[in-house]
């Protein structure tokens, strides 16, 4: 990974403090706060990489996110970051929705607002998506048919809510994909689970015992494998269906090294982080305008825009072969 020194070193500082004071914070210097959904692995990267990010651009990095995923206490936690006069907020919604009015809110205080995985979000400023959301879903698709060798049968999709705006963006691509090109299989059901380990491991169980015909699970959140491997490795059903996930790889590499989760299908928070971090700085200098087709990152590359969304095309595929070679 081409920042992996520098977010193990930078890991290990944080776990000193898990949120930096805005108040220890010099006067003079940006503050850019960074907010996550839940506190998991996955976030835990999304922090790294923001306070990377902040620390790049010569800001200082602050970060939170609820105990749950709460679309309510997430948006509490904006309002808190616009009392605090933070240049910068950089948010992963829980619910694109619910968080248009707090977002109006930092807006009017001068507080750039930038998301990810919330394609058009509105109220923010721009949207970083480092996979393109509708080749996501198919790839997640594609892979699972392939992994499980075009078996005949019942599927379900697992998402962290019904209103993660990506994680539905995914699934919907998926399932048209599926339909028209994979008529072999039948979709149960979109299933609001996957940021909850343990109920998306008894879910599997359940469809398992409830539909006799069941290829797998397509789990959207970064909950969804780990709590289904965990599951069926306790009930030693190796290989039973065909699990493909968005998940961190040190979360899921035990499942995936024994055959209880065949692959996962993702991209790097903390990459995705430091993209926002640096539009926070481009607009913190004035240079907004700089923003638009044609604009480019050197470690990034051109995005594809759509609206007030920039699209870089960056997913990995991570299998038992390969898990060693990342690090969160």
């Amino acid at each position: 990974m081409k920042i992996k020194t520098l977010l193990s070193a930078l890991a290990v500082s944080l776990t000193i403090f898990s949120t930096v004071a805005i108040s220890d914070a010099c006067a003079d210097e940006l503050t850019f706060a960074g907010v996550g959904k839940i506190n998991t692995p996955w976030f835990e990267r999304h922090k790294q990489g923001i306070m990377l990010g902040a620390e790049e651009n010569g800001a200082n990095g602050v970060y939170d996110a609820a105990p749950i995923a709460s679309h309510k206490k997430q948006a509490e936690i904006v309002y808190e970051f616009v009392k605090d006069a933070v240049n910068a907020i950089l948010v992963v919604p829980n619910d694109a929705k619910s968080l248009e009015k707090a977002f109006m809110a930092a807006q009017k205080n001068g507080i750039t607002v930038i998301t990810h995985e919330s394609p058009k979000q509105v109220n923010a400023d721009f949207d970083v998506e480092l996979i393109d959301n509708d080749k996501f879903g198919i790839l997640l698709m594609d892979e699972f048919v392939k992994l499980s060798k075009g078996k005949k049968g019942t599927y379900a999709i697992y998402v962290g809510s019904l209103t993660v705006p990506s994680h539905n963006l995914w699934a919907q691509a998926a399932i048209k994909h599926q339909k028209e090109t994979y008529p072999q299989l039948e979709l149960i059901d979109i299933l609001p689970v996957s940021e909850n380990r343990g109920i998306s491991g008894k879910m599997a169980l359940s469809l398992i015992k409830k539909h006799p015909d069941l290829v797998g699970i397509i789990a959207l959140g970064s909950e969804g494998a780990p709590g289904i491997g965990k599951s069926l490795k306790h009930k030693k059903l190796k290989n039973a269906i065909t699990v493909v996930g968005v998940a961190t790889p040190d979360d899921t590499k035990e499942y995936l090294k024994e055959d209880y989760v065949q692959e996962l299908i993702l991209w790097d928070p903390a990459q995705a982080a430091r993209v926002q971090t640096t539009l926070a700085k481009m607009i913190a200098d004035g240079r907004r305008d700089e923003i638009k087709p044609g604009f480019a990152l050197p470690e990034f590359g051109a995005p594809r825009f759509d609206g007030n969304t920039l699209i870089f095309d960056e997913p990995l595929i991570v299998t038992k072969d390969n898990v060693d070679n990342y690090d969160f």
